[in-house]
């Protein structure tokens, strides 16, 4: 059956300007169907809307939207949007250009629609090949303001764009999806005032990250295997995407040339990017330089206090990628700060974490926190 919204973007009853102008963050530029089958599903648009950047600029963005089958539910259908996983820094590494991206999270999209959920996901900045054309930068990879920003604002644009949909909302991502999904659960009532924010699931988020990064000087040995390219690719999104520091006085010659490199690719390619280089010689000074540290929390550092709706952390205790220590101090920091939160842990590895439980601990979440009835922070534990 086709979805009624569908319906209406074909036969072009949808509030969105024919062409991009001037106007706020959450602004609808264009929304159109993909033209082909996404990872399998019928029935993706892909909306583009106006956000706002690491610096405060307006700038365009993308992402894709998807609605269950049939006619909505009396309010609408209430809205998850998926924040994605790492995917690369360059333009043809979001969801629409990767087919990696696209297999992995059309078959997430389409458990959340079966559950009966519309969904929106962001690209984030610098992963579409629109972004080319509109002169993005480099992806701000691991950026939290522009993650959250990119985030709230593309359920904004739908909710311009689209009829049938409720007000009612939440954020559910995985590992830099995760980071994003906190990212957005901290600012999201403040953002989308008109509408009805209700909670955040991060599964295995990235958090702590900064603290490695901080430990790097010249002459450190090898990082943990795939640490390495990760710390590129931060350094690299942060060298073109933050004016607080001049990312390239801390790097070596050698340095310079893998961060230039690694800033066009995608995931799968950041191993072969720094090859068996030593983290040590990226460097040329210690990067916790107070100027450094500074800059680099501000750049990537997961908010733990200011959340104002239920927040739901997935963890897969056999995960090497986002390890459990990490996690659990991020839990810590939010028990110190008094940011109430529950936690799950699976029995997953980092990429099938959403397919051995997680998704089953984010849907019987969304059940409880997107009810009428249940708005309540009560429903916030710490486990």
């Amino acid at each position: 059956m086709v979805s009624v919204l569908f319906t209406a973007i074909l036969a072009g009853v949808v509030r969105a300007p024919a062409q991009a102008s001037p106007g706020p963050p959450g602004a609808v530029v264009a929304i159109a169907p993909l033209g082909r089958a996404w990872g399998g599903l019928d029935r993706v648009a892909r909306l583009s809307y106006l956000t706002t950047d690491g610096f405060g600029h307006t700038v365009s963005a993308s992402g894709l939207v998807r609605t269950p089958a049939g006619t909505p539910p009396p309010g609408g259908w209430p809205v998850v949007v998926w924040t994605h996983g790492t995917s690369g820094l360059g333009p043809d590494c979001g969801l629409t250009a990767s087919t990696i991206a696209e297999r992995a999270d059309s078959a997430i999209v389409a458990e959340v629609n079966r559950a009966g959920y519309a969904v929106v996901a962001p690209e984030y900045l610098g992963l579409s090949p629109a972004d080319v054309i509109a002169g993005q930068r480099t992806h701000p990879y691991l950026q939290t303001r522009s993650e959250a920003t990119a985030s709230a604002d593309i359920v904004r644009a739908a909710h311009i764009a689209l009829p049938g949909l409720s007000r009612r909302w939440a954020v559910v991502g995985v590992s830099q999806g995760g980071h994003a999904a906190l990212a957005t659960g901290n600012v999201a009532s403040a953002r989308a005032r008109d509408l009805d924010f209700r909670g955040t699931v991060a599964m295995a988020p990235a958090s702590n990250v900064e603290n490695a990064i901080l430990a790097l000087r010249p002459g450190v040995p090898a990082l943990p295997a795939g640490l390495t390219g990760t710390v590129a690719a931060i350094l690299a999104g942060m060298a073109a995407n933050s004016d607080d520091v001049d990312v390239g006085k801390y790097l070596t010659p050698l340095g310079r040339g893998i961060i230039d490199r690694i800033s066009s690719v995608c995931a799968p390619d950041f191993a072969s990017v720094v090859g068996q280089t030593p983290a040590g010689r990226l460097v040329s000074r210690p990067l916790d330089d107070p100027v450094f540290a500074a800059a680099l929390r501000r750049y990537m550092a997961v908010p733990t206090t200011g959340y104002d709706r239920p927040i739901l952390v997935v963890q897969g205790f056999r995960d090497a990628d986002v390890p459990l220590p990490l996690t659990a101090a991020l839990l810590g920091e939010f028990a110190a700060a008094g940011t109430r939160y529950e936690f799950r842990v699976v029995d997953s590895d980092h990429g099938d974490l959403p397919w051995r439980g997680g998704l089953d601990a984010a849907t019987e979440f969304l059940g409880r926190v997107m009810d009428n009835s249940a708005m309540d922070n009560s429903v916030m534990d710490n486990n």
